[in-house]
């Protein structure tokens, strides 16, 4: 059986591994990034789990790498703010030239999405939304069984999508942004300017009254234990997200929509949230039929699904 290497680039970790056609990983690897040192660390640094992905390795097909930034059809990456001088990088020819294998670089919220369609949730669909639900909220799109890139290469900022023309100000310069709603520092904010206001939660309990501590974990916590703010915090993102996604789905009618990221595991409060929201919003023909389901390849997900780039290739 043939396999791949997958390498999923982050600000802080590269994680990198072996991976067969059925999405297994082999062996696996985690180095630090080192972004701060410059290009040609991170670079080493990537070149060294690709060495190690491969020793004694006979039958590896290529390499699939997923990296922040704009990523063009050639492989070269535009703009990765967290990565100093990652800007006009030919990232692709780079590891071809080096290790002589058919490589494909991909932005790496579309490496999550291809990844989910090839293996995970959206096996089996033609036409996909999957969001990840983080510190902000990245999208990526399957259309009639291929990756959406768009015409500049940026389609699908789903999190930069306005709900709200008064809204509050985004760190992408716009206001209203629904990124601005659900993300991690967001949804912190409510819990903690709800708590200093007086309402009594367990929340203030599980970070033992420093309410700096409050993240998306905390109140996911809070919510097992009977929380009812932890409840209507999630409730209440799910109200966003349902009303963003509404739009989309009469926009573009897909039969699936993923959801991500470690926001995404408050589960029960949040999906069913989404799930009314849609049903009041969108059209009825086209939400009666779209399902809305959590990821489904976990923690090793960057792994898997930038090796889901050369092996979807191959199975075209």
């Amino acid at each position: 059986m043939k396999t791949v290497v997958g390498l999923d680039l982050g600000g802080t970790f590269i994680k990198v591994g072996l991976v067969n056609e059925k999405g297994k990983i082999l062996k696996k690897e985690q180095l630090l990034t080192l972004g701060k040192k410059g290009k040609r660390t991170v670079l080493s640094q990537m070149e060294k789990g690709i060495k190690f992905a491969l020793k004694g390795e006979k039958n590896v097909s290529g390499i699939g790498i997923g990296t922040p930034g704009l990523v063009d059809k050639n492989g070269k990456v535009f703009s990765a703010p967290n990565l100093p001088d990652w800007n006009n990088l030919p990232l692709k020819k780079i590891f071809q030239d080096k290790f002589h294998l058919p490589v494909v670089v991909e932005n790496d919220v579309n490496t999550i999405t291809s990844g989910e369609y090839v293996y995970g949730a959206g096996k089996g669909y033609k036409n996909i939304i999957c969001i990840t639900l983080g510190t902000g909220l990245g999208g990526g799109m399957i259309l009639n069984g291929k990756l959406f890139r768009g015409s500049k290469l940026s389609a699908a900022e789903i999190g930069h999508i306005p709900i709200c023309f008064g809204g509050p100000k985004c760190n992408c310069g716009n206001v209203g942004c629904i990124e601005r709603y659900v993300g991690a520092t967001y949804i912190s904010q409510i819990a903690r300017e709800s708590i200093k206001k007086g309402r009594k939660s367990k929340i203030k309990e599980i970070v033992k009254g420093d309410l700096k501590k409050i993240s998306p974990r905390v109140i996911s916590q809070a919510y097992q234990k009977g929380d009812s703010l932890a409840k209507e915090i999630w409730e209440k993102v799910g109200l966003y997200l349902g009303t963003m996604l509404s739009g989309l789905i009469n926009l573009l009618n897909p039969e699936i929509i993923i959801i991500g990221g470690g926001i995404a595991q408050a589960g029960k409060p949040l999906f069913d949230s989404i799930d009314k929201e849609i049903k009041k919003r969108a059209f009825p023909l086209l939400a009666k039929d779209v399902k809305v389901v959590p990821a489904k390849l976990g923690t090793d997900s960057g792994i898997i699904s930038a090796a889901s780039l050369i092996i979807g290739e191959s199975k075209k």
